[in-house]
């Protein structure tokens, strides 16, 4: 539809018949309004948990961040009726609902957090820190990214961290039962010595050659197993700030100045890191006097003790300049020797002296040993933040737009801005190509998503990437995915079917042997009969993982009693085990090493996460909640 306005616009006749149209629309919205579109009728409300409200707003953003975040992971695009056939749009809600249920019963409980301790919370998240400092262009980036303001993320992370200190009041701290934990031992760290035979494939005998109505029967039957994937030929054009990385130029006390900040930040070498005791004051006056004091003669160890402070309680620990977050603290900690006292200083949380209690000296990896490696880095940081290569960027982009605004194609565009396109021929969703490989596409991901989310003739608004690059992409062929013609893969049917006959005999064979072992006769004889060895196997657990055994044959093994045989699928997937259990061991049940394994902290956040979610089903059915089902399947754009 876009390229059709385009070539309207192209010719003087195209812009007046868009100018009358455009008028009419306007004129139309005058006389009958468009309140509706703002207003969304009486209620924008998808759901309702007592006195708290879900928008219609909200949800989207929720759903369309999550959605976002599950095409990252799988790499490649969904569609907003494949994410509902996953159940996504009620997780997001039922989530929703669940954030709502606590905030109200936070809220009733009276539960309260200051400004300042959102401020921190903020300020010590890793995800918005750079080399272990607070890096506002990150935090503001990834703001835009999920379509928030700051006062509303704020807003938002204030409210979660209420909830937090009313999870944290129902299950922080939980551990599991010692018995619970005493049965899961035993189940964990069983360990099984074993007797195993691996029945040689030649005592059955090879299946009959099939025949074509059999291949055809086998064909139909698992017709899914031989189909092709949905793959796309695209042309891609990008402008990025590499183009110009010849006209960059760094001076030696540039690339000086970027080995320091590295250094810093602990890439190259290790960066100095100072111990700093703090001691908070009521008010500037008192910190000033107990500074007057310290210079008079009085010791820091005294003042600790007359304020009832150990200097545990006082420790900011070992720190590098670049993890202290307040810059007053961060500043006075690194211009202090060791064992200076600060004058009066004001952090986020009232007037301080600091005292530095220790300075480990940083060890620097020489500049010249890692002068290529400086230099590329320092360029690429160049080549985005330069105003004159943003410029030329700039200037690309225009071009290319003027172009794609004129109606022109892809390669008519970059024709006129002298840059190539890229043809990519067989692309499927996971970016390989024909032949299974991975492909170059430029964008990566963010790209390959965009055109498996396009179609073909649809004019796409172009990507603006993070390291500054712009990419267009066109979508030219889709070759739809297809159940493969018996006649494609009838080589590939006839190997796979024999191998099913072949598995499906030696299974048979394998329970026959079984049942003998079982009626009494011996397991060694029957090793002999079939003229195989008898492999013995020690200190196997149900984590166990063995060439021989396989994951199956380690199941078997733990399925049944000690002493009684079982059969089993062999790691080809065709040949059988027969394996006998011979022995048990199990060390004694030590509750204290135990209590400090990984596995009892995640088996307690378990028992808390089934606690937490008893408790969120009672504050629901206590506040009641109301789903609005047609505003529900409106927001996301479906029908009901």
């Amino acid at each position: 539809m876009m390229t059709a306005i385009r070539s309207a616009a192209s010719n003087w006749l195209g812009r007046v018949v868009l100018t009358v149209v455009m008028g009419l629309l306007i004129v139309s919205f005058a006389i009958w309004g468009i309140g509706d579109i703002f207003r969304g009728g009486s209620t924008r409300n998808v759901a309702t948990v007592g006195k708290e409200v879900i928008s219609a707003e909200a949800y989207r953003n929720a759903f369309n961040t999550e959605l976002q975040n599950l095409q990252r992971r799988i790499r490649r695009p969904v569609t907003t009726a494949e994410a509902r056939a996953f159940g996504l749009d009620r997780e997001i809600l039922n989530r929703l609902i669940d954030e709502a249920a606590l905030s109200a019963k936070a809220n009733r409980l009276g539960l309260a957090l200051d400004e300042q301790g959102v401020n921190r919370s903020v300020l010590e998240a890793e995800i918005f820190q750079t080399g272990g400092r607070f890096d506002r262009e990150r935090y503001l980036s990834l703001l835009q990214q999920s379509g928030l303001s700051e006062p509303a993320f704020l807003r938002q992370q204030g409210e979660f961290l209420l909830r937090q200190q009313l999870v944290q009041g129902l299950v922080g701290g939980m551990t599991a039962p010692s018995t619970f934990n005493a049965a899961l031992h035993q189940y964990r760290e069983e360990e099984r010595s074993l007797e195993v035979v691996v029945i040689p494939t030649a005592k059955v005998p090879e299946p009959a050659e099939p025949t074509a109505d059999a291949l055809r029967a086998f064909h139909s039957e698992r017709r899914a197993e031989f189909r092709t994937v949905e793959t796309r030929q695209a042309t891609v054009l990008t402008v990025s700030p590499q183009i110009f990385a010849g006209s960059v130029t760094l001076s030696e006390a540039e690339l000086r100045a970027f080995h320091d900040q590295a250094v810093a930040s602990g890439r190259f070498g290790l960066p100095e890191r100072r111990r700093a005791l703090r001691v908070l004051f009521d008010s500037e006056a008192a910190a000033r006097a107990a500074a007057d004091r310290l210079a008079g003669g009085l010791t820091f160890e005294a003042l600790l003790a007359e304020k009832n402070l150990r200097e545990v309680d006082v420790d900011l620990g070992l720190q590098t300049r670049a993890q202290v977050a307040d810059a007053a603290t961060r500043d006075a900690i690194f211009s202090l020797p060791e064992g200076g006292v600060s004058a009066p200083i004001r952090d986020p949380f009232g007037f301080v002296l600091i005292r530095v209690a220790k300075v480990e000296p940083g060890r620097a990896t020489p500049f010249a040993e890692v002068r290529a490696e400086v230099e590329f880095d320092a360029r690429t940081q160049k080549l985005t933040t330069d105003p004159a290569v943003r410029q030329k960027v700039d200037d690309l982009v225009k071009k290319i737009e003027d172009q794609r605004i004129a109606g022109k194609s892809l390669t008519e565009a970059g024709q006129v801005a002298g840059l190539s396109p890229l043809v990519i021929e067989g692309l499927d969703r996971n970016g390989n190509g024909p032949d299974g490989q991975r492909l170059t596409v430029p964008g990566s991901t963010e790209t390959l998503n965009a055109i498996f989310a396009s179609d073909i003739g649809l004019d796409n608004e172009a990507l603006h990437l993070r390291d500054g690059s712009h990419v267009w992409f066109e979508v030219n062929r889709v070759d739809p995915a297809r159940d493969k013609a018996f006649e494609e893969v009838e080589a590939e049917i006839r190997t796979r079917y024999l191998a099913d006959q072949k598995s499906r005999a030696m299974g048979e064979f394998a329970t026959a042997l079984v049942k003998r072992i079982e009626a009494g006769e011996s397991f060694h004889s029957v090793a002999a009969e079939l003229g195989a060895p008898v492999q013995t196997f020690s200190a196997i657990r149900r984590t166990s993982n063995d060439p021989v055994l396989g994951r199956n044959g380690v199941e078997r093994a733990f399925a049944g009693e000690i002493g009684k045989v079982a059969s089993a699928v062999a790691p080809d997937g065709i040949g059988r085990l027969l394996i006998l259990p011979k022995a048990s061991t199990l060390l004694p049940y030590d509750a204290a090493a135990d209590a400090n394994s990984t596995f009892s902290r995640q088996l307690a956040q378990g028992m808390a996460d089934d606690v937490f979610r008893q408790y969120v089903a009672a504050l629901r059915k206590e506040a009641g909640v109301f789903i609005n089902e047609a505003l529900l399947a409106q927001t996301l754009g479906q029908a009901n």
